[in-house]
């Protein structure tokens, strides 16, 4: 192996494993907001009252538990969801020339497949804060951010240098 080919290759690890950390980071807060929104209006609900309001520090401690009891199974699943789509739009890229729209598409539609197929086969999406039409949305765009960090990360040499007049 060449140096080059391996400066190549750790370059798309790194940017990866970023691109991973910024989507389970992302997407669990997102997790943990909707679960939070839920919770507050079923309290609020039991009471025949307006939604029951959450200090700020309860949704701290709250979303950092979320993201250490889930970040495992998140970010395993959630991982290589993410990779098989950077290996379908690393070709479609290469052909269409829109590197950071097909990233961050596939960043996306990853998260959006990877719960359609959990609901379909488990009867459930897994993550609760994806159940709904907004959630799933939070967390298809916290795929799509994913894949625009990852392809601008791993953007060609050339086009890191400004151009020249």
């Amino acid at each position: 192996m060449t140096q080059s080919w391996k400066l190549w290759m750790l370059r798309r690890v790194v940017a990866f494993v970023a691109a991973a950390v910024a989507m389970v980071l992302l997407g669990s807060a997102a997790h943990s907001y909707f679960v939070q929104q839920a919770w507050s209006s079923a309290a609020g609900h039991a009471y025949r009252a307006a939604p029951a309001a959450i200090p700020l520090a309860d949704r701290i401690s709250w979303a950092a538990h979320d993201l250490f009891g889930m970040f495992l199974p998140y970010s395993a699943v959630t991982s290589i969801a993410l990779f098989v789509a950077f290996v379908i739009a690393g070709a479609l890229a290469r052909f269409t020339g829109f590197r950071v729209i097909v990233f961050g598409l596939a960043g996306a539609l990853a998260l959006f497949v990877l719960f359609t197929v959990m609901k379909s086969l488990l009867g459930t999406v897994g993550i609760f804060g994806a159940r709904g039409p907004a959630g799933l949305a939070a967390q298809m765009a916290v795929g799509a951010v994913a894949g625009v960090l990852f392809a601008r990360l791993t953007r060609p040499p050339n086009l890191l240098l400004p151009p020249t007049a």
